[in-house]
């Protein structure tokens, strides 16, 4: 056992504990983390900076913006695939790590369990990654035969500046597909809430309204903030079938981009109250009308 430490006349003084933590850091990064380490003071009122972007290749305790994007919002979704354009860690680290749960019919596809990533190495760091991203999504194309392709971008590659959208639209016209791209890099936001919006923009603006189904059953509604972790959604379904509800899709538990493209179908009523719902608009000026529960 290791001797204890003799606390009887006060703790040490915490300041040349927090200099020996910052000397691991280079000198401009260690400037900004050292007001994230605060010394408790009685005497001082201090506050801990938190509330701040996120610093490219410093790990951190909370999700980035880019976790938000693909890891839970896109995450559930199975029949799209979700290629990330950069380094294999950032795949790795928004692989089935919230434990989301799907059940895709026999036959239909289910690409939950896969990781799909460029994996940029120094090369397309220094030279560009924007080939390898095109050669990636023919092959994902070829081996998969998806209807649906999404791009999300890490932080390298905001810094290199590889353009993913203008890749997207040139391997949609090739393949013929619906192919869209996210910028999402980690450091665009203070915490994996900014990768919410831009995953839920981005697909209001590429997926739906692109499907005006015919209506199924007297109420139809759309069920949002589920991610079906460890098989809510599945009790929530069954819920809304034994009260004859028809609910047409989930953002984004248990989740199918053919279910978000005729989302905008969806209405809520009760007797004779209108409709509640939210009203957003494509970029073709088209309403969409987004009832919630």
């Amino acid at each position: 056992m290791p001797d204890k430490k003799d606390y009887t006349n006060g703790l040490p003084d915490p300041s040349e504990l927090k200099a020996e933590l910052l000397k691991k850091y280079p000198r401009k990064v260690a400037k900004k983390r050292a007001n994230s380490m605060v010394i408790n003071s009685p005497e001082e009122k201090k506050e801990i900076l938190a509330n701040v972007r996120t610093v490219p290749g410093i790990i951190t305790q909370r999700g980035c913006t880019y976790a938000g994007c693909k890891g839970v919002v896109l995450g559930p979704t199975r029949d799209i695939i979700n290629l990330v354009h950069g380094p294999i860690g950032c795949s790795f680290y928004a692989w089935l790590t919230r434990r989301n749960q799907t059940r895709a019919l026999d036959g239909d596809p289910n690409f939950i369990t896969y990781a799909f990533s460029t994996d940029m190495q120094d090369e397309n760091i220094v030279f560009g990654g924007e080939k390898k991203l095109k050669e990636a999504i023919r092959e994902a194309f070829e081996n998969f035969h998806p209807t649906s392709i999404g791009i999300f971008s890490t932080c390298p590659v905001g810094l290199i500046g590889d353009d993913v959208h203008s890749v997207a639209r040139d391997m949609k016209a090739e393949l013929g597909i619906n192919i869209f791209g996210f910028s999402c890099e980690g450091y665009r936001g203070v915490s994996q809430s900014a990768g919410h919006h831009i995953a839920n923009n981005g697909i209001f603006k590429h997926v739906v309204g692109n499907d005006d189904r015919e209506r199924t059953g007297k109420y139809q509604v759309n069920l949002l903030g589920e991610y079906n972790i460890g098989g809510d959604a599945f009790e929530i379904e069954a819920l809304f079938e034994e009260i004859g509800v028809t609910l047409i899709s989930t953002y984004s538990g248990n989740s199918t981009v053919e279910s978000f493209a005729y989302s905008h179908t969806a209405d809520l009523k009760h007797g004779n109250v209108s409709p509640f719902h939210q009203l957003h608009c494509r970029n073709d000026g088209r309403e969409i009308r987004h009832s919630m529960v």
